[in-house]
């Protein structure tokens, strides 16, 4: 599971929801009213969903276009000439198939033949293939048939794919190096993995003239044992090249390398993610860059003859732009930014970036780097309007530093998390205030439509990373490896009682709410039995929604299409189960605090509905006070127009019956 989801997509497709617990109603899609109403409060959801429509952008050098989605009754993939500051309503569909209904994931341009591709599914159930679409004549083909892809690429003449197909699940699970020919339509499987060092996510990296593949493995299917696999495509031999016994997490090999035995290569086995370079030919390993704090988005460009890295160490609390000389290792340039920023595109020195911030929506510049006084030049290509942005931006944002309960070895004190608090600039009266705080992946210095709605109903929005969350190099991150629901939820705990007492706000007015892993971690926090690895833990939860959440770790192990996560995570459902038992909220439904709103597709291949329907069935037979919402035919995230403005509406109802409820509603 990434450390990023985004579960409110602005797209329109059919919808069911349920009124009462596991009843669904289908509503019509036109007409989609999108006024929401909150203590009082008319909140016109329409500049949300509506006022910026589009999103997906990739830009293209070669093609001299800027692809990108637009949603609205259906989601259309766009094109338009990229000619200075490109006017988005004058894109022209290049496909008539309504993208609403599909996950698609980043998009390529192959200027040898002039079309576009991506790893992408047909009915948001993950089955995860490539795709080729013809932007002359808006045929899409599909390339693959397996049951999922990790990673793909094509080689330095755009004429082959390099592909990563995972066969079977867990104990069954095969992964297979294939390599598509792009002219004559033939594949040929390569190589398998092995037990010892399976294939996983990871686009593999083409050496110079096709002798070889680089690809993404882990060891003993331990992702804290990441590594880098070695393909010799003529002899169909493969070899690890990094140090077995060195724990990392997701080595990354850059897709382009620096000579024909030189690659590129980025791992946090110092603790931070830094640049390396190995030799294919002699086996040396160098250290690039050696920064205490992780190296984000990295981008090779040439000027003037001279190969430079490009590229940024970011946390959720800091970015920093550098431009190395890679032959020397010298920075020659270096700027602090208060956004993250993601490299879109390159050509002669230029790029296409993308920039957000939890202040900021959106924006694509073009970034020209200059090793002259001027450094890095921006050029903004496409923005938010100010009128837009008067009407989204609802809070003002505050980064706090919070307590939590154990001692940080490192510095030998109280170990202290990082949250940013999302502050409504017309709260509520003071007896009606509330607080959702986000359960997991939270933190980031990105921009949130869901906080900025809640800001404006009033709501106040607390966003910790407790620890396990990405940014702050690897020992933090692996703080929750084989812990899930453990001391990452204790964090949550403190959170709430940090918060509580500095906004002054009753705990009954305070919940919290999290998707996918933080769909579990809300389950967990209102059932927690109050004690976990020796540590205690006691709040009085108001309230918590669960979006896509697992309530029984070793089901969701068993049906879902990333059981290793769930062995990193949480432990081996083999040797652990009665561990994995006590750390799920299904058998602990007797203990929960306040009420839970449940919402799932029920489509979803990565976290079956089952795991809320067990849930909704357990806190029934405990006469809890629930509600569950499926969305017909939705994956792991929810899109479409009337269901997104659905999800709020459905929010806000429960919401409103948690800040102000009128009386005791008989649970069915």
């Amino acid at each position: 599971m990434n450390h990023t989801y985004h579960y409110f997509f602005v797209i329109l497709t059919l919808l069911f929801v349920s009124c009462q617990p596991n009843e669904k109603q289908e509503q019509n899609a036109e007409n989609v009213e999108q006024t929401v109403s909150f203590l009082g409060r008319s909140i016109d959801l329409q500049p949300y969903v509506e006022g910026f429509p589009y999103s997906r952008f990739t830009p293209s050098y070669e093609a001299n276009k800027l692809f990108y989605m637009k949603s609205g009754e259906t989601t259309q993939l766009l094109a338009l000439d990229l000619i200075g500051q490109p006017a988005l309503n004058q894109g022209k569909p290049i496909s008539d198939i309504d993208y609403s209904k599909r996950n698609v994931g980043a998009m390529t341009y192959n200027k040898a033949d002039g079309k576009l591709y991506w790893r992408g599914d047909e009915v948001n159930d993950e089955i995860f293939n490539i795709y080729r679409l013809n932007i002359e004549t808006g045929e899409i083909e599909k390339l693959t048939d397996v049951p999922y892809i990790f990673g793909w690429h094509m080689n330095e003449a755009k004429d082959k794919i390099a592909y990563v197909a995972r066969l079977g699940n867990k104990e069954a699970r095969l992964g297979e190096l294939r390599i598509l020919d792009l002219t004559t339509g033939e594949e040929e499987t390569i190589i398998q993995d092995t037990p010892e060092m399976r294939f996983t996510w990871g686009s593999p990296s083409w050496q110079p003239e096709g002798k070889g593949v680089v690809l993404n493995a882990v060891q003993n299917a331990d992702r804290t044992y990441g590594n880098l696999v070695y393909v010799d495509l003529e002899q169909k031999t493969q070899r690890t090249l990094l140090k077995q016994d060195q724990p990392r997490y997701f080595p990354t090999a850059y897709t382009d390398w620096l000579g024909e035995n030189k690659l590129l290569y980025f791992s946090n086995e110092g603790g931070f993610r830094n640049g390396y370079t190995f030799d294919i030919g002699n086996n040396q390993n160098t250290q690039l860059t050696n920064f205490e704090v992780d190296f984000g988005d990295e981008q090779i460009i040439e000027k003037d003859g001279t190969q430079y890295l490009f590229g940024t160490t970011s946390n959720p609390i800091k970015t920093t732009l550098y431009l190395m000389d890679l032959a020397s290792g010298e920075i020659k340039l270096q700027q602090d930014s208060d956004v993250n920023l993601g490299v879109l595109d390159e050509k002669d020195g230029k790029m296409m970036i993308s920039t957000t911030s939890n202040k900021s929506m959106f924006r694509m510049d073009e970034l020209e780097v200059s090793l002259q006084d001027d450094g890095f030049a921006f050029t903004p290509i496409v923005d938010v309007s100010e009128t837009l942005k008067d009407q989204l931006y609802q809070s003002t944002v505050e980064r706090i530093s919070f307590p939590t309960f154990d001692i940080d070895e490192k510095t030998g004190e109280q170990r202290m998390l990082h949250a940013y608090l999302y502050k409504p600039k017309n709260p509520l009266p003071k007896d009606q205030q509330a607080v959702m705080i986000q359960s997991f992946y939270g933190g980031g210095n990105n921009f949130s439509m869901r906080y900025q709605i809640l800001a404006e109903a009033g709501i106040y929005v607390l966003s910790p990373s407790p620890r396990g969350s990405s940014g702050f190099g690897r020992e933090f991150f692996a703080l929750n490896d084989k812990d899930l629901g453990g001391n990452e939820i204790i964090d949550v705990f403190y959170a709430a009682k940090y918060i509580s007492e500095k906004l002054d706000i009753d705990p009954s007015r305070i919940g919290v709410f999290g998707g996918s892993h933080g769909g579990y971690a809300t389950m967990r926090t209102l059932t927690f039995p109050g004690e976990i690895n020796g540590n205690t833990a006691e709040f009085d939860w108001g309230f918590g929604i669960s979006h896509a959440g697992f309530s029984d770790i070793i089901h969701f192990y068993e049906n879902c299409n990333i059981p290793d996560w769930v062995t990193l995570e949480a432990g081996d459902p083999k040797t652990e189960a009665d561990k994995l038992r006590d750390r799920s909220p299904l058998y602990h439904a007797d203990k929960m605090k306040g009420k839970l709103l449940l919402t799932h597709g029920t489509n979803d291949s990565r976290v079956p509905i089952a795991g809320s329907r067990m849930m909704a069935d357990s806190l029934r037979k405990y006469n809890k006070d629930y509600k569950l919402v499926e969305f017909e035919g939705q994956g792991h995230g929810i899109k479409g127009l009337q269901n997104t403005v659905t999800m709020y509406k459905t929010w806000f109802e429960f919401l409103e019956g948690v800040v102000a409820p009128k009386e005791a509603v008989a649970v069915n």
